[in-house]
């Protein structure tokens, strides 16, 4: 029993150290891409954006995660075949934002957000980029436009 007890614990550990494994390269491929792709089709994404922020179920859920179901449903299709899962608003007298959760990416590359904001001039200038993988699993891309993607690679 305690053989059967140390190959357990050992398949454990060896798993749990690979699935802490940086696989930044990688995401930065995906970004890159990503990147290119919200650039090419910026007007379009400034559009969906400007519609989410005038949305009255968005409105009255600021700062909630607002799933698709409950949006209106040529919204809900528009957003689902660009690989939105869910979205939240924020609207104050300061600034906006709109932050797209997206399907793009699952673990071990993280959760992609898409983020229209008028709150940060800093980190959506295009080229921005912030490293904090090692303090809290996120990395910021400036896209430029007040665009910026984040990734959340915590395993949790």
């Amino acid at each position: 029993m305690s053989y059967l007890k140390t190959i357990i614990l050992i398949l454990f550990l060896t798993f749990s150290l690979l699935s802490c494994k940086d696989n930044r390269e990688k995401r930065k491929e995906i970004v890159s891409e990503k990147i290119e792709q919200i650039v090419e089709n910026q007007t379009e994404w400034n559009s969906l954006t400007q519609r989410i922020l005038k949305d009255p179920f968005a409105i009255s859920n600021q700062g909630k995660f607002t799933y698709l179901k409950d949006l209106d449903k040529t919204l809900a299709k528009e957003l689902d075949n660009k690989g939105i899962k869910s979205i939240t608003i924020g609207i104050n007298s300061d600034c906006k934002q709109v932050e797209y959760t997206t399907k793009w990416t699952d673990y071990p590359i993280g959760t992609l957000y898409l983020t229209w904001t008028t709150c940060d001039a800093e980190q959506t200038k295009k080229g921005y980029y912030k490293d904090s993988f090692h303090d809290n699993f996120i990395e910021v891309w400036g896209i430029g436009n007040n665009w910026l993607i984040w990734t959340d690679s915590d395993f949790i």
